[in-house]
């Protein structure tokens, strides 16, 4: 019997994707619609491109769940802004914890610019999840990797989330960190000469949040992902990037 090519990843303990699920195939579509050919307002964005990357990271976040020990001692780090479209699928699924970083790349040098950072108690009993939709040169989770690790948690407890990734971006974790766990919705071809996916699907962030603002921020503050420092500091982050 045939392998699939999830299977043959998982086995030789690179990553696991949902590429061979039909429900992952069906939003995945929808996400990248007139991408790249059209212009971007005939692309999918806002209410119906939410819509779909919801129900991946739903998807990906119950498959995360059935690899972890106790949803008690899970916590979820969301790299701002993108990452936090993790937080109601596992907020839905028995997680309770929520860590913040709000890092940014330096188009110039690719490398990760960290302005905030909230974390719960960590230590070596934490099991990690690392959530960014786009994975692509790896650095920014790499980075996001250090720092827990030097909070105590242990690298084989760490699992990273993605629904699209590079395989330079899984290399670089890999190499950094081989024990650490990748389960992402696709691998994509490569990246381009400016550190994007290829073919990817655009700017996820600006796609996602592009109609968002403070009713979204207070949304996450009722739903406890985010406290009262944090939503302010993430509405301010938002109005600067006029989404």
């Amino acid at each position: 019997m045939k392998k699939n090519k999830s299977e043959e990843n998982k086995q030789q303990n690179q990553y696991e994707t949902l590429e061979d699920n039909p429900q992952f195939q069906e939003h995945m579509e929808v996400l990248r619609k007139g991408y790249p050919d059209l212009p971007y307002e005939e692309q999918c964005h806002g209410a119906d491109f939410r819509e779909n990357a919801d129900k991946i990271a739903e998807l990906i976040a119950k498959e995360t769940l059935k690899t972890i020990n106790s949803k008690e001692r899970t916590t979820i780090l969301m790299p701002w802004r993108a990452g936090l479209i993790f937080g109601m699928p596992y907020k839905n699924n028995g997680v309770a914890d929520f860590a913040h970083i709000s890092a940014k790349r330096n188009e110039e040098t690719l490398e990760t610019m960290v302005d905030y950072e909230k974390y719960p108690s960590l230590n070596e009993e934490t099991s990690l999840i690392i959530t960014d939709p786009m994975l692509a040169t790896g650095n920014t989770i790499v980075d996001s990797i250090d720092r827990m690790i030097e909070r105590g948690v242990k690298p084989e407890n760490i699992t990273i989330n993605g629904i699209i990734a590079a395989p330079e971006g899984i290399n670089k974790i890999k190499e950094a960190h081989p024990e650490v766990k990748i389960i992402v919705g696709i691998v994509d071809e490569k990246l381009d000469e400016r550190g994007y996916i290829v073919p990817g699907l655009g700017d996820f962030g600006d796609k996602y949040f592009d109609g968002l603002g403070e009713e979204y921020v207070e949304e996450l503050e009722e739903n406890g992902l985010i406290d009262k420092e944090a939503a302010n500091k993430l509405l301010a982050r938002i109005n600067r990037q006029k989404i």
